[in-house]
């Protein structure tokens, strides 16, 4: 979880027991992207949509896909915007994964 703080994991996994712990890091390091990743993504196919697709953003995909980035425009807003949006699909991922551990508990 390199993109949390050391007390943002200790407020995700306080209630959690040992096992829970380890189950939610094994899930959640399944699922994140890494933001540097999705950047050269965003760079290379970004007119295509991929950086969209990898962080769940269907609609947005597809929208750049037809339009070829939206004549190149959300392309660039992309470049500058992937880490954040990275970031954003992470702590989501984490909240869920943590809730679903919660729940079944």
């Amino acid at each position: 979880m390199a993109e949390f703080t050391p007390m943002e994991q200790g407020m995700l996994t306080k209630e959690l027991t040992d096992q829970q712990k380890m189950l939610f890091s094994q899930q959640y390091d399944s699922v994140k992207k890494d933001p540097g990743t999705i950047l050269v993504l965003a760079v290379v196919l970004g007119a295509c949509g991929v950086d969209r697709f990898m962080l769940g953003d269907t609609g947005m995909g597809v929208l750049k896909l037809l339009t070829f980035g939206g004549c190149g425009i959300l392309t660039i807003i992309d470049w500058f915007s992937a880490k954040s949006r990275t970031h954003e699909f992470n702590r989501k991922k984490a909240h869920e994964i943590l809730m679903a551990i919660k729940m079944t508990s």
